[in-house]
């Protein structure tokens, strides 16, 4: 059957856009297809005919591609991120922008944990980037709220640490500085705070991005030490005023699963290292989860035909997980994918994923 797609296979129209049909799996009632998102942000900017910096300082660009992406795959989310080193650069890193590569951290804020203490708290409406995002999201939810869930993206509190004093340092540091390291973190924990409130009073969706807390680079007594505590502070302050929130880690994560329970965070997106059937049975009784095609071999390598294979097989294991499934990317999409495979990427939602689900196609054989 996938053979045939992009040679008259029939694919099933969308009946909903994306808020009606978020709305109603809300409420616990009957929807079209399951939730499909494409991971979008700076990667994607050539995509409007724009260079990476030309996005990062512009509200209007940001906005353009986030109407692009909708308008062109009907993705069910949209929203501007602060990408991995937006909070680190309003907190004084320095930060290298290239045309066609995502942005670098060039200069840390501070050279060591001994200068934590020159760490400021940020002014959300005058620091680096950050106005620019707000505005940029502001005009997403405007032109598109009404079409499709609109959120922004925050970074974790321990990754953000990794960008003020490099990574190594901040490793290190664990070990040698621990008290200094706690202190860093409570600053970057109220700076977060300051920004999230924005998104909040903009009345936003709420996503965290946290891939330095992989368990690819921390053992599990530090995370539960020198990262989860402070986004736990992170997700209180916003369930504290009726706000939810979801959470994406990159690279291995499953031996922090149990911890994340606790937490109260909606959504759990684990890199596609991780299994969905696990993450269904682990996580799905307490979260929604979604994954988690991989980004570079199968969305960026592969053919629409890859796409397809691989979104059917995420759809096989999770689309029946309690709390709520949406097919997307491992992580975020890279720079230079296919529009063809993320044509796919939604069309595979709208085939092995449209309701009432079909088990014969999603266990036949190609």
């Amino acid at each position: 059957m996938i053979e045939q797609y992009l040679k008259g296979l029939k694919v099933p129209k969308d009946e909903l856009t994306a808020i009606e049909r978020n709305k109603l799996l809300n409420e616990g009632k009957d929807v079209d297809r399951i939730m499909c998102c494409i991971d979008s942000g700076e990667t994607l900017a050539p995509l409007i005919g724009c260079t990476l910096p030309e996005y990062y300082f512009s509200a209007e660009k940001m906005c353009e591609l986030e109407e692009y992406i909708y308008n062109k795959f009907h993705s069910d989310g949209a929203g501007l991120s602060t990408t991995l080193r937006g909070m680190a650069e309003a907190m004084g890193s320095k930060i290298k922008y290239s045309d066609y590569n995502i942005a670098q951290l060039e200069t840390p804020a501070i050279s060591s944990l001994d200068e934590v203490d020159k760490l400021k708290l940020i002014n959300v409406d005058e620091d680096g980037r950050l106005p620019i995002i707000l505005k940029g999201l502001k005009m997403v939810k405007e032109r598109l709220g009404d079409k499709v869930p609109v959120s922004g993206t925050v970074t974790g509190p321990f990754t953000v640490a990794s960008m003020l004093v490099g990574t190594e340092n901040l490793l290190k540091g664990m070990v040698k500085q621990p008290d200094k390291v706690l202190q860093m973190m409570d600053i970057i924990t109220e700076n977060n705070n300051r920004y999230i409130q924005r998104l909040l009073d903009m009345g936003v969706g709420i996503g965290f991005a946290d891939p330095v807390s992989s368990t690819s680079l921390l053992r599990v007594k530090q995370y539960e030490k020198f990262s989860l505590p402070f986004f736990q502070k992170n997700v209180d302050f916003i369930k504290s005023q009726g706000g939810g929130c979801g959470l994406h880690i990159c690279g291995t994560s499953r031996k922090l699963w149990e911890l994340l329970i606790p937490t109260g965070i909606g959504t759990f997106g684990p890199d596609n290292v991780e299994d969905m059937a696990e993450a269904k049975e682990v996580l799905g009784p307490y979260m929604c989860i979604q994954g988690n095609v991989p980004p570079v071999e199968i969305m960026r390598l592969g053919t629409p035909y890859d796409v397809l294979r691989a979104s059917r097989e995420s759809i096989r294991k999770a689309y029946d997980s309690p709390k709520g499934f949406v097919l997307t990317s491992g992580c975020q999409t890279p720079m230079f994918t296919p529009e063809e495979n993320m044509t796919a990427l939604m069309d595979a939602a709208r085939i092995f994923g449209h309701y009432p689900i079909n088990q014969d196609l999603l266990r036949m054989e190609d």
